[in-house]
This record gives C-alpha cells, sequence and structure tokens, in this order.
C-alpha cells in the first residue's frame, strides 16, 4: 500500500472518530450529516441562541419520563408547554412495562424525568433507558423530583449519568424539583402552594440555563452512591411487600381503578376480587388514587396516603398570603429552607432588575425579555 493511500485511510479514520465523537457520520446520508451538524453545535454552546440562516435553531425534544402518581407526569406538562412556547417541537414517551422503545436518533433534546424512590431511580426507568439507542454528542438533561431535599438523592441519577457517558451523550443540566408526598404523609394544602411556586421558579431557570448553555450539575460522591445502592428498597422491597397488599372488601366497589392504572400490569381481578403479583415497583398509584381508599399496603400501611392533591387548582392559585417555610421552620421542613433561598438567589440573578450581576438578561434583547 502506497504512503498517499496510508495518509488517506488515516485521514479518514481521524475524520470518522471526530464523527462518532461529535454525533456527525461524516460517511453517512445527507440526513445523517445534517443531524450531526446540529447535535455539534447544541453539544457546543447556547442551544437555542446559536444562529441558523439567520435565524435561531429550532429544536426537536423528545421528554422520557416515568410516572407513579403523576407529580413527573404534572412536570412534563410543564416543561413541554414551556418548550412549545419557546418555539420548539416537542415528543413525550411515558414509560409503562409494555411501552416500546423509542428511536431517539433524530432529536437534539433529550429529558429524563422520574421520580426518586428510596434514593434511586425507578426501576423500570432505568430498564427503559438502558434499551435507548442513544448517538454520540446527543445532549440531554434530566428533571427529578422528590418530596424533600436529603442529599442522598443526589445520587439517584448515577446509573442514568453513567450510561448516557458511556454512550457518549452530553449532559446539559440536571435539576432536582420538589413535589408533595404520596408516601409518609400528606403535605397541607398550603405547603403544596408554596412548593409549586418554587417548582415554576426553578422551571424558568431551568429553561434560561438549557436554551443559553449554562450546565446546570448536581454532586454525589461514592457515599451517597454506595447508600442508595445499598439501599434498593424497590427490587427487594417490592417483591416481599406484594405478598403482604390487600383489598378492604367492605370499601371496595370494584370500580377497576387500580388494575386498569397500574404501570407494570401487576393488578388483576380475579374471581371477582383484586389480586396483587409479584412485579410492584412501589410507586404506589393503586393507594393513591382509589376513590374508596381501600388499598392495604403492607408493612408501608402505616406511611400510607390517599387522595389527589388537585395540584393544577393549587398550582393556579398561586403562592400562600404566607410563606410556609421561613427561618423558623424545624424538624423535617427545615431542609427546605436552604432549598428554596438557592432557588430565590438564583432566580433573582437571572430575572431580577437592579439586583447586580446577572446571566445577561438584562442586556438580552427586548423580544426575548417579552418571552419571559
Amino acid at each position: 500500500m502506497t504512503a498517499r493511500a496510508n495518509c488517506r485511510r488515516a485521514r479518514g479514520r481521524a475524520r470518522l472518530e471526530s464523527s462518532l465523537a461529535e454525533g456527525l457520520g461524516e460517511g453517512g446520508s445527507e440526513e445523517e450529516r445534517a443531524l450531526g451538524e446540529r447535535a455539534r453545535r447544541i453539544s457546543r454552546g447556547s442551544i437555542i441562541g446559536a444562529a441558523e440562516e439567520g435565524g435561531k435553531i429550532r429544536m426537536k425534544v423528545l421528554l422520557i419520563y416515568y410516572t407513579g402518581t403523576y407529580n413527573t407526569r404534572y412536570l412534563t406538562d410543564k416543561v413541554e408547554a414551556e418548550f412549545v412556547r419557546r418555539g420548539h417541537e416537542v415528543d413525550r414517551v411515558e414509560i409503562n412495562c409494555d411501552t416500546p422503545v423509542k428511536d431517539v436518533s433524530s432529536y437534539d433534546l433529550l429529558g429524563f424525568g422520574y421520580p426518586i424512590y428510596g434514593f434511586n431511580s425507578p426501576l423500570p426507568f432505568n430498564r427503559y433507558t438502558k434499551k435507548l439507542n442513544v448517538r454520540a454528542g446527543q445532549a440531554f438533561f434530566i428533571y427529578k423530583n422528590s418530596g424533600e431535599t436529603l442529599a442522598m438523592n443526589n445520587a439517584s441519577s448515577r446509573i442514568l449519568l453513567r450510561r448516557m457517558q458511556r454512550k457518549g451523550a452530553v449532559l446539559k443540566g440536571e435539576y432536582h424539583f420538589v413535589m408533595p408526598y404520596n408516601i409518609h404523609f400528606p403535605f397541607e394544602k398550603d405547603f403544596v402552594r408554596e412548593i409549586l411556586d418554587y417548582d415554576n421558579k426553578l422551571l424558568k431557570i431551568m429553561m434560561y440555563k438549557l436554551e443559553h448553555g449554562i450546565v446546570e450539575t448536581i454532586e454525589s460522591n461514592l457515599i451517597y452512591d454506595a447508600a442508595a445502592a445499598a439501599v434498593g428498597i424497590q427490587k427487594a422491597g417490592g417483591a416481599i411487600n406484594s405478598f403482604l397488599y390487600r383489598v378492604d372488601e367492605e370499601k371496595c366497589v370494584k370500580c377497576g381503578l387500580c388494575v386498569k392504572n397500574c404501570p407494570e400490569k401487576n393488578i388483576r381481578f380475579e374471581e371477582g376480587r383484586v389480586k396483587f403479583g409479584h412485579r410492584c415497583d412501589m410507586c404506589m398509584r393503586c393507594s393513591f388514587y382509589c376513590p374508596q381508599d381501600a388499598v392495604r399496603i403492607g408493612f408501608l400501611e402505616g406511611w400510607r396516603v390517599n387522595g389527589d392533591y388537585g395540584l393544577r387548582a393549587l398550582d393556579e392559585a398561586g403562592p400562600p398570603a404566607k410563606p410556609y417555610i421561613t427561618e423558623e421552620s424545624r424538624g423535617f421542613y427545615k431542609c427546605y429552607i436552604k432549598y428554596f433561598a438557592k432557588i430565590d438567589e438564583e432566580y433573582e440573578k437571572l430575572f431580577g432588575f437592579g439586583c447586580g450581576e446577572t446571566y445577561g438578561y438584562e442586556d438580552a434583547p427586548e423580544e426575548e425579555r417579552a418571552a419571559w
């Protein structure tokens, strides 16, 4: 083989390696090259602010999420609405046991949403995301939620982050929202209103940072990762506790809502009675939404919460007249002081006028500021 041929092969190999690293298929079709070019430009900086033939890049976004008692679905509704309002095309996939694997290759940005179960991401979510064929260089972000702000919750994304890193995807941000409990104890309505108000602020922060290439990360460590892995309550707890699930026959009206709504199809009618299998992922949808409060959840019975919060109505009502969380909050509620303060500080930086340093909001074009 001639030196010139060797040189050509070396250059070709270098181009291919560069293409794989950035999601750009040099030797592929015109469509693949176009997708790669968009992915490269998006991954290098501002997602929306980058110019494209005199305009702005309008993204094709896919939101992939698992929801137990619909907190994550509600968040996804709001995230989708914000992207659509900004002019982007949005698709979404809600994960159940029989959800077909989506081809994600044509999307500019992937959003992964899930509730935190025992400091971990839900098992159905992990099983689904493992099957995704993510492109090298493909941008993604995470919007997760839990009822509290414990630092060990930071470890819940470790499986997804490692998986995406191995596939060469590019993290554009990770955000932790607070949503009301569906187990342990019910939150008071004013507390939920305050939480939703801060969720709206965090959503606005998230959208701004995604659009302007500001990468937000949540730090975990080996101790949190190891402790979260050791808890592993879903796999063992779900299998064992499912033997203890019962229905109060005096209350049950055989409406079939629990059978219909179970994301794992783990509940069935048998001989006129509700029966539970052993594939429970402990999402608590059956007990939380039972209109007769008839579902009994084994060794978690003392923590059972029943009844829809009515999130949309509480969200539309706005924050409570008086702050629910204050500097004097103690016990369980103390953890929210720092969490809310951080959101307030970040929100003021980004959107407050006359507050000193910002991330460029005050200097942004008038039409962009108006959109907020």
